[in-house]
């Protein structure tokens, strides 16, 4: 519970800073003519939005487990994750867009109003992802608004860098560039954060798993006297916490030990494998389900 409440208080402290730096970059992008802060403005507000939508899920996530979500709603955070890359590509997408015309006509910038923007927008982001980056290895929903803020940190200071630029050389070309640059870079971190919450959400196999191998593991263990495996299943429920079922068909003569052939299968499942949650079925050779019920 102690963990939760931490989680909940940095991702509120989070919020609470990008609305302010928001604010701040749309007025500073306003008066300074910039894209690139503009940009990152409307990114901010996408991180705002991310880590609130992030924040609700952890609540929601800890709900107890009832006969209608008997698994709980941890998938809550991972369907968070997924909305939140969603918006992210999306904003990324806009950015380019506008950074194409502005490069065609490029405007005269307030370089000095923009680099001061940059530079709070800067700090406050590294505030960001410092007090969230030791939950984002451990939770994909976290991770996912953490990607948002890494994204606006380095957004924030290569604004700077140009700034600095352009203090010197009127390059206001720079701006559209690098705004697409850094567009284009945040659509290549999302990609894989997107790819992870489908997976876990379509209950692909995870990738650190392998069917085959479980299979002739455990049909190699000689003293189970396992005939045949079929109906092998196995997801993340969030990620690390995998759920496998299968059933197991063995003699008829064997069922009087059943309860030793589970155990067994769990150790091996466990030991080798490091899959803790599973579910397993013993079947006599003799019987058979009807195909209408097969997965």
């Amino acid at each position: 519970m102690g963990e939760h409440k931490s989680k909940e208080k940095n991702l509120f402290i989070a919020i609470i800073i990008n609305i302010f730096i928001t604010i701040l970059e749309i007025i500073g992008g306003i008066i300074s003519g910039s894209l690139a802060l503009l940009s990152d403005a409307f990114h901010n507000f996408s991180d705002v939005v991310s880590l609130i939508i992030s924040y609700f899920a952890i609540l929601i996530g800890q709900k107890e487990k009832n006969f209608k979500k008997t698994f709980g709603y941890k998938r809550a955070e991972i369907i968070a994750a997924f909305f939140n890359v969603i918006l992210l590509i999306i904003a990324c997408f806009f950015i380019i867009t506008e950074a194409v015309k502005r490069f065609k006509n490029p405007e005269i910038i307030n370089t000095h109003v923009l680099l001061i923007i940059a530079i709070i927008g800067f700090a406050g982001n590294g505030i960001s992802i410092f007090i969230l980056f030791k939950d984002s290895e451990k939770n994909l929903n976290i991770k996912s608004a953490f990607l948002h803020l890494l994204g606006d940190t380095i957004s924030s200071l290569i604004v700077i860098v140009v700034s600095l630029i352009m203090l010197f050389k009127p390059y206001f070309w720079l701006d559209s560039v690098f705004s697409i640059l850094i567009a284009l870079y945040i659509i290549k971190e999302s990609f894989s954060i997107l790819i992870k919450t489908i997976n876990i959400l379509m209950q692909s196999t995870p990738r650190e798993i392998n069917l085959t191998k479980i299979k002739k593991r455990l049909l190699f263990e000689k003293k189970l006297g396992i005939q045949d495996i079929h109906h092998l299943h196995v997801w993340e429920l969030t990620p690390g916490e995998i759920i496998f079922d299968l059933h197991v068909v063995i003699k008829k003569k064997d069922l009087l030990k059943a309860d030793y052939i589970i155990n067994q299968i769990n150790t091996i499942l466990s030991k080798e494998f490091k899959i803790c949650h599973s579910t397993i079925q013993i079947e006599s050779e003799k019987i058979r389900h009807s195909p209408q019920c097969q997965i």
